[in-house]
């Protein structure tokens, strides 16, 4: 009879801090809701004309993979038009001219994941 008692209270308390969780996880949803669209925030679509410096590298897998100039503290993607001025040169340090333009992107729940840094335009220098 005892353990019984144990078992259901041990339920109760389950479930009333599940029930509470999801109270938490729907107010996070209704917010992140109300949250503006990503292209609304997109500051950087016009573009800023950058001399960029760092390893060509190609990351993702296929049939997506995506070409990438490391930095010293950033990554910027080649845009789909420019990739093939840069195939030859993967895993070689590059200097390129550009237009960077930037995303924001966020999780599903609204909250920030950061920035995607694109070039488009490019120019090899060196």
């Amino acid at each position: 009879m005892k353990n019984k008692a144990v078992c259901l209270g041990l339920l109760f308390l389950c479930s009333s801090f599940f029930a509470f969780g999801m109270e938490s996880e729907k107010k996070e949803k209704k917010s992140a809701a109300k949250s503006p669209a990503p292209a609304s925030r997109n500051e950087g679509a016009l573009g800023v004309k950058v001399k960029v410096s760092g390893r060509v590298r190609l990351v993702g897998n296929n049939p997506f993979p995506d070409l990438v100039i490391t930095g010293e503290n950033r990554e910027w993607f080649i845009s789909k038009e420019d990739e093939s001025k840069l195939l030859d040169f993967q895993q070689q340090f590059v200097t390129v001219e550009g237009v960077e333009t930037y995303a924001d992107l966020s999780f599903a729940n609204g909250l920030s994941a950061g920035r995607r840094y694109t070039l488009k335009n490019i120019k090899l220098i060196e």
